[in-house]
């Protein structure tokens, strides 16, 4: 007679520890991406506004096919301006008044602004540890191995 073996089946507490393990992964590679945002730009930051607009817009939930956060910049109207560069033409007036760092203005129909990506930079760095973030979390919320 051949041994009867049963087999627990844990799938729905396996798929609910790395759906969580996702969300917190998400949520500190959308933090660590904020952060190297706001401290390796390259602009020079003279009122803090934009740097204070960077973060995290939608913390990280399941959707049907895994998880989804957002992050970015939030009311800075100058944020896609610097990230792609631009051409700003006056609309209100004849003219743009460019200050001078003297003192005094220098008058152009528009100025065409140059990149300084901050936001994709950020990413490039960031995203390749999306999987490790994602296993020391599933580790830590007690998933086991993360080499499974």
């Amino acid at each position: 007679m051949v041994p009867s073996k049963s087999l627990t089946w844990n799938g729905e507490a396996v798929s609910a520890a790395w759906k969580e393990a996702q969300i917190k992964g998400v949520n500190a590679a959308m933090g660590a991406a904020v952060n190297h945002a706001k401290r390796n730009h390259p602009w020079k930051n003279r009122t803090g506004i934009l740097e204070g607009a960077i973060n995290v817009t939608d913390p990280a939930r399941p959707i049907a096919t895994g998880v989804e956060g957002v992050w970015g910049v939030n009311d800075a109207v100058q944020a896609r301006i610097l990230e792609v560069g631009g051409v700003i033409t006056a609309k209100n007036a004849a003219a743009l008044a460019i200050p001078l760092p003297g003192g005094g203005v220098v008058l152009r129909k528009s100025v065409t602004i140059p990149a300084y990506p901050y936001l994709r930079p950020a990413a490039d760095a960031v995203y390749p540890s999306l999987a490790m973030r994602i296993q020391k979390a599933h580790a830590k919320i007690g998933g086991g191995a993360s080499d499974d």
